[in-house]
């Protein structure tokens, strides 16, 4: 029996990588799951992408009066609200939000498809992930990463709903940033040729996830700053920079993103350097943007911004997040390990200092950066912090998700360590985790407690809509007519002479 068993075993390992048909296993479960179940449009955003989409399908990157108001109707009898739509002349609308997703989920929307944009995007970052983790470890690795990748709570969450850029915003950095490490990793083993076209695509995603969502650009320049720094450092040490070949891949790759966003605010806004969220009146500032400035009680703005954030900030990130419970951990522990490997230079390897030489200096503080461009500035995000305990898990940590990358690469090398006997339980549990707020998130079952999951905007201050150091704070407003456009002002639907 034992003989039947082995040679069984072997069988397996020599037809089928059990490591990969894990992840496709899982990736199908994923999409299955998320394809099954409801769309979720529950916000504004969600409201506005949609319009958006269609629009953008027929030619129209803005929209006149009366669309606008046929379709902020059409909302409100769906039970949503249009919100984010603006007017920026009389008889001229258009998309607050910047138009990468939109542009992206148009071919998706024209033959009808649009929740397989999600999907699509998903299959490529769970590939990515993968080729990395399996370069920078093992497939068990890269396993491991692929599967807390898609199951990650608010990483299913936003994966259904596909009428906002959170996804693809998370997706597009995950590919490009982690084709461009893997480059890096694998510089000198590539062709001219095939070393071009995976640098123009790890640029030209990275470039479109800031066309998709504008506060993806510092972890896109941690990316350019660290490729213009290690070509610097091997020319000074008088070695060959290899960046010849590089220049036309790196310039295409991020020069399309780039032409595309300035020509599109350049017709929509009639100015390249304006954009939906400079012509916006929403609290959607963070709080450096506030540095110097009181409101009307003299407190600090910035001050308040933060503190109110960090009422909810630890709850909702790590149910968001519960991978965190080891990645923060795990960041701790590659960086006493490096620390300690200069300090004792002659100190063999072992199971855990290993770790050092798998997250070489240059990548291990290229994924810091990663992580404290999200977490750090949405930290200071002036809505979050006009939301009563972040509104629940899914409104506030949906803002954080650009910054699971970097969680998971830890995670994975962290948890690979791990016995079996240790590894399949928590990694079950964190799969389980993850299903089950979903589905408690779209199905709305009740088999968690409701704080998990409820939404809400109720203002931090009660009958108010808006941060008293807004323009919107309007104290005796009973805070129940929270639909400010279209009807905020006629005159962009009627001409004042």
């Amino acid at each position: 029996m034992k003989s039947i068993v082995s040679g069984s075993t072997h069988y397996l390992r020599q037809h089928i990588n059990i490591n990969r048909a894990i992840v496709g296993t899982g990736f199908i479960i994923a999409a299955v799951l998320i394809l099954a179940t409801p769309l979720q449009m529950p916000d504004p955003d969600d409201w506005a992408f949609y319009h958006a989409t269609r629009n953008f399908s027929e030619g129209h990157l803005t929209v006149d009066n009366d669309t606008q108001y046929q379709q902020a109707l059409d909302t409100i009898k769906q039970g949503g609200t249009l919100l984010q739509y603006l007017p920026l002349e009389y008889n001229k609308w258009a998309l607050e939000k910047a138009p990468g997703h939109v542009f992206y989920l148009v071919p998706f929307e024209k033959i009808g498809i649009p929740r397989y944009g999600n999907v699509l995007l998903a299959l490529g970052m769970v590939i990515v992930t993968f080729v990395l983790l399996k370069r920078l470890r093992s497939e068990r690795a890269a396993m491991l990463g692929s599967l807390l990748v898609l199951f990650t709570p608010i990483a299913m969450v936003m994966l259904n709903r596909v009428y906002m850029d959170t996804y693809s915003s998370l997706a597009f950095l995950v590919i490009g940033g982690g084709l461009y490490i893997y480059y890096h990793l694998e510089r000198n083993k590539l062709t001219t040729v095939k070393g071009g076209i995976l640098l123009f695509f790890a640029f030209l995603f990275t470039g479109w996830s800031v066309v998709t969502r504008y506060t993806n650009l510092p972890i896109a320049v941690i990316l350019a700053l660290y490729l213009v720094l290690m070509r610097f450092i091997a020319w000074r040490k008088g070695e060959k920079t290899g960046i010849a070949p590089e220049i036309i891949p790196l310039v295409l790759g991020i020069g399309l993103p780039a032409v595309s966003i300035l020509l599109y605010n350049y017709y929509v806004f009639s100015s390249p350097l304006e954009y939906g969220y400079s012509v916006s009146p929403y609290p959607i500032n963070f709080a450096f943007q506030y540095l110097g400035q009181v409101d009307a009680a003299g407190e600090s703005i910035p001050l308040q911004i933060v503190r109110y954030n960090l009422e909810g900030f630890y709850r909702n990130t790590f149910i968001g997040f519960p991978l965190l419970i080891i990645g923060i951990p795990g960041f701790v522990l590659v960086l006493y390990y490096k620390i300690a490997a200069l300090l004792k230079r002659s100190q063999p390897e072992g199971k855990w200092s290993s770790l050092r030489s798998e997250l070489p200096w240059d990548i291990f503080l290229v994924l810091i950066g990663w992580f404290v461009s999200v977490f750090l500035l949405y930290l200071g995000y002036e809505w979050t912090a006009g939301i009563k305990l972040g509104g629940g898990f899914v409104i506030f940590t949906r803002f954080l998700l650009p910054g699971l990358f970097p969680i998971v690469v830890v995670c994975a090398l962290v948890m690979d360590r791990f016995p079996l006997k240790m590894l399949i339980p928590v990694m079950v549990v964190l799969i389980v985790i993850g299903a089950v707020l979903y589905a408690q998130w779209d199905l709305d079952l009740h088999v968690l407690p409701e704080w998990l999951t409820v939404r809400t905007l109720e203002s931090r201050w009660p009958g108010y809509i808006f941060p008293p150091w807004t323009p919107y704070f309007h104290p005796g407003d009973t805070g129940t007519d929270y639909f400010p456009f279209p009807f905020w002002s006629f005159k962009y639907f009627f001409p004042v002479e």
